[in-house]
């Protein structure tokens, strides 16, 4: 005989407390499996309510696997495999996923690992990281932004939640095509996909083109964020040194009369991370090689709008007649990461090929924000915000490499003067076995490690700054940081400044 009563002042239905009173018994053993519970009927009379209340409550219950519902039969309380608690969800898997997983993508795993191990910083002190490209909050447009957003659903509200085109918002395709005929581009529309991201682009790129024992080649050092993709593709990486006036193309050449080269990726300006950006020559003859050799080019213009002294160079795509450059290119880098807008720039039919891919993948792009940003484009908005990151970055610039100047010694490191972007590149004078990160940290900073920027191990020890977070007087504390630790370092190792 089931005893209890239901609360007839509560505002929850007479059916949910039903289902909660009989749980509750389920859960302390007053009912079990295989126990009758009665009939819809006979609950009905006995907690005097409906009988429609109570078969409700049956159905909820039978939908939660807790009993067995039979035509002419009353319930019967069943085994139910118990809910997982959240407590339980850190608990042993019954499947191995290093098993599972591929070779390749166990080893990108690894990676992230150590790339994304928690940082134990117990300084009192605040610390100042140079170590990611993460845009100054302080900087971002987003009164602008939401002025844009807000017109954008005011103007074309529920067309733009629905899937939208896998190639892009038509638009912003457009008012891109536009930007990138400024930099010497002549692009429509059509010769454009909308991607999420730069990264994004490079992934599409190469899994259009992926395939077994494949060649990459790649500037050494590079961007550190595709090594991980061509090793998750499975293709073999060429890694071509990097002189200060870029790739070295007689490398280049060599390794392309040695055996075939699939793709080369290359980030002509503000390269990533040594701030390198190659002059016109150097294209030309980057442009020559690919031709002559019948390779595409993947050229990464992450921060192509952000040359801010000395003369412009036109990038590579903009001389591209045989319409072999693959140009990628983001708003990530000049607005807010978050906005997680880019674009790739090719010929139709290559766009065609990764409209496709994505089209599988993940459907199209959201609607809402590409519209958002074709009116901030539109309405000029964009434009003054470039302007206004260039006067930024230009002081900041200054003041990072002036700092360097003054507090790390030529007898420690040496370092890239970049003409835009964000980073800077430091080359240690001498390699001692030092704990670097540990070094940095007891002065309240951080930087990125070189090590990451190559395939391979790197002949010799190297730093990236970013300045792209920290205000002019952070930069100032922090490189004076930078040069306390050098000093430290190396006055035990009898190399003073």
């Amino acid at each position: 005989m089931l005893l209890f009563e239901l609360d007839q002042r509560t505002t929850q239905s007479k059916s949910k407390q039903i289902v909660d009173r009989l749980l509750e018994m389920m859960k302390d053993a007053a009912l079990n499996p295989g126990d009758r519970l009665p009939s819809t009927r006979k609950l009905a009379e006995l907690l005097r309510v409906h009988r429609t209340t109570v078969a409700l409550a049956y159905q909820t219950l039978w939908s939660l696997g807790y009993v067995e519902l039979r035509r002419g039969t009353p319930p019967v309380v069943r085994c139910r495999v118990p809910i997982m608690e959240p407590g339980d969800r850190e608990s042993m898997s019954a499947i191995d996923w290093s098993c599972v997983a591929s070779p390749a993508s166990e080893e990108v795993y690894r990676l992230f690992l150590t790339r994304n191990a928690p940082c134990d910083n117990t300084l009192d002190r605040k610390r100042l990281s140079f170590e990611f490209i993460k845009m100054d909050p302080r900087l971002f447009p987003a009164g602008r932004f939401r002025a844009s957003l807000g017109r954008a659903f005011r103007d074309e509200g529920l067309s733009l939640l629905g899937y939208g085109d896998a190639q892009g918002y038509e638009p912003l395709r457009e008012a891109i095509a536009v930007r990138m005929r400024t930099h010497g581009i002549s692009v429509t529309r059509e010769e454009i996909l909308i991607t999420n991201g730069a990264q994004h682009a490079l992934d599409l790129v190469l899994r259009m083109i992926a395939r077994p024992g494949i060649t990459v080649a790649v500037e050494s050092p590079c961007y550190a964020d595709i090594l991980p993709l061509l090793k998750q593709y499975g293709m073999d990486i060429a890694e071509i040194p990097i002189t200060g006036e870029g790739m070295d193309l007689d490398v280049l050449e060599d390794r392309c009369r040695q055996s075939p080269l699939h793709l080369i990726y290359t980030m002509p300006n503000f390269q990533n991370p040594t701030g390198i950006t190659t002059d016109q020559e150097h294209r030309e003859r980057l442009l020559s090689i690919c031709s002559h050799y019948g390779i595409p080019l993947l050229e990464d213009a992450f921060e192509e709008e952000m040359k801010y002294s000395g003369r412009v160079v036109l990038p590579v795509k903009s001389m591209d007649s045989g319409q072999r450059v693959i140009y990628c290119g983001t708003f990530s880098k000049v607005l807010f990461p978050g906005l997680r807008v880019g674009w790739v720039a090719a010929h139709p039919e290559c766009i065609r090929r990764l409209a496709a891919l994505r089209r599988y993948g993940e459907l199209a792009p959201p609607g809402l924000l590409q519209a958002a940003l074709s009116r901030f484009c539109s309405e000029g908005w964009y434009e003054k915000h470039v302007s206004m990151m260039h006067k930024v970055y230009r002081k900041r610039m200054q003041t990072a490499l002036t700092a360097l100047e003054s507090f790390v010694s030529p007898e420690w490191a040496r370092w890239t003067r970049p003409g835009g972007g964000y980073l800077i590149w430091l080359s240690m004078a001498s390699h001692p076995p030092v704990d670097w990160e540990k070094a940095f940290a007891s002065e309240g900073i951080a930087v990125a490690s070189g090590r990451s920027f190559f395939s391979s191990d790197p002949d010799g020890t190297f730093f990236r700054l970013s300045i792209s977070s920290l205000d002019d007087a952070e930069i100032d504390e922090g490189v004076r940081r930078l040069g306390r630790a050098f000093q430290k370092v190396y006055e035990k190792r009898g190399i003073a400044k």
